[in-house]
């Protein structure tokens, strides 16, 4: 996994520079800034048993970027992000099922025996894992990796464009401000490579109070008014902050920032009750209501600045930097 690491971290910032506030790289390039959000995402695929039989629970991931000096002036680790109920299938039913394989697909840079995206499995073990938030209540999950980026087309957005509370009060950022997603779309996941879709809302409530998250625990949530399904749980939500934000004009550069991971939505059946749901429910009449529920990055980036985290990194790095 930590082979040609600092190799692969030098390749990967030229990408990131894109990610940042820098615009000259990017207007170079003249690439959508939706176009680098798709980039960021990867689809994933859990195997797990219940009763005897294979299931399959499919979601959405994607790659952050977080620095570490001890590696260089522009180095550090790459994680990947999804939910916690995607990483471990049927959480929110109160119990974890034994997980068989966790497969994520990326797109590739080049064709490889005549295709243009490639399955293969986490290697998930006692060493590589997934890293859960000590609160219950947050359904995140993030996994320490770091595919080649000489083979597969990936961008790891920067920690350094997450919204945190204040981002919120400096850019004023708030409810009606336009967000929107990348992720799985299952109708259509693409054939030859993964194609994420990418849908837009806005923000709807941003609480400063406990509401039932999908672990349905109490705990930290924005809403968006957004339509998701079956299949985004653990896209990157992001916000447009272009335009005017305390008086002053705001243009060029990256118009996005992370706000936050797609968790899932509210259902309303035909009692008009509304409920918190991951996956699609059958057997009774109701509909999507329209409102998304979305861990914050805030708490995506504590989970990053853990204790259990900075040891993975602090035993990474005598390891990464003998190559």
């Amino acid at each position: 996994m930590f082979k040609d690491y600092r190799k692969e971290i030098a390749t990967g910032i030229l990408l990131l520079a894109c990610l940042g506030m820098r615009p000259s790289p990017c207007a170079a390039q003249q690439t959508p800034a939706t176009a680098q959000i798709r980039q960021t995402v990867t689809f994933l695929d859990v195997e797990f048993t219940k009763g005897g039989q294979q299931w399959h629970e499919q979601g959405t991931g994607f790659f952050v970027f977080y620095p570490d000096k001890r590696l260089g002036e522009s180095g550090g680790f790459v994680y990947l992000v999804t939910n916690r109920h995607v990483a471990q299938p049927e959480i929110d039913e109160g119990q974890v099922y034994p997980t068989t394989s966790t497969h994520v697909r990326l797109n590739l840079r080049k064709q490889l025996n005549g295709k243009l995206s490639e399955d293969s499995v986490l290697p998930i073990n006692s060493t590589t894992h997934w890293y859960f938030p000590v609160d219950e209540a947050v359904d995140l999950a993030v996994l320490p990796i770091l595919p080649s980026q000489e083979k597969y087309d990936y961008l790891a957005f920067p920690i350094s464009s997450f919204v945190t509370q204040k981002v919120v009060e400096t850019r004023t950022i708030g409810e009606g401000d336009s967000v929107l997603f990348a992720g799985y779309f299952y109708q259509f996941p693409g054939m030859e490579k993964i194609e994420p879709i990418v849908r837009e809302g806005v923000l709807a409530l941003m609480p400063r109070e406990p509401m039932q998250t999908t672990l349905h625990k109490n705990g930290l949530l924005y809403l968006a008014d957004l339509h998701v399904f079956n299949g985004n749980s653990g896209s990157p939500l992001f916000v447009n902050v272009e335009g005017v934000r305390n008086g002053a004009l705001s243009l060029g550069g990256f118009p996005y920032l992370l706000i936050g991971v797609v968790s899932g939505y509210y259902y309303e059946n035909s009692d008009l009750t509304l409920t918190v749901v991951t996956r699609t429910i059958t057997g009774k009449l109701g509909a999507n209501s329209g409102i998304a529920l979305v861990v914050p990055a805030d708490q995506l980036l504590a989970l990053l600045d853990s204790s259990d985290l900075q040891a993975q990194r602090d035993q990474a790095i005598p390891q990464i930097l003998q190559h």
